[in-house]
């Protein structure tokens, strides 16, 4: 069952962005991000786990971070969650038993310059 005095915990304000693209007068196409949803969320944020692994002879360290806020419709893992100075990217949307009530946004934080979606 959904814990409803986990919505009460909401004391964080976040943005939902996503990428919009321009065209300049020279015809290069440039990203930046706009906010999707047009104004400031509540929300919860605390780190989910630690994942450390190997990968290409060396050690690399993730640390997921979950997001949770209340249920709307739209949110998807080609956007991203703004908090503070911090970007994450939206790995996985989760609503808990498709109640509709919250959602977990599991994220990684966006490093500057990268695309990859892996961090």
């Amino acid at each position: 069952m959904i814990d409803m005095d986990d919505l009460g915990g909401l004391s964080k304000r976040i943005h939902i962005l996503k990428y919009a693209e321009s065209v300049d007068e020279y015809g290069f196409t440039h990203q930046s991000y706009e906010d999707a949803i047009g104004n400031a969320v509540w929300a919860k944020v605390e780190p989910a786990r630690g994942k450390t692994y190997y990968e290409q002879y060396r050690d690399k360290s993730e640390l997921i971070t979950k997001i949770t806020i209340r249920y709307r419709k739209g949110i998807d893992e080609d956007m991203l969650v703004e908090y503070g100075d911090k970007v994450y990217r939206i790995a996985s949307v989760v609503d808990p038993y498709e109640a509709h009530i919250k959602l977990e946004l599991m994220c990684n934080l966006k490093r500057s310059g990268d695309d990859s979606g892996a961090g």
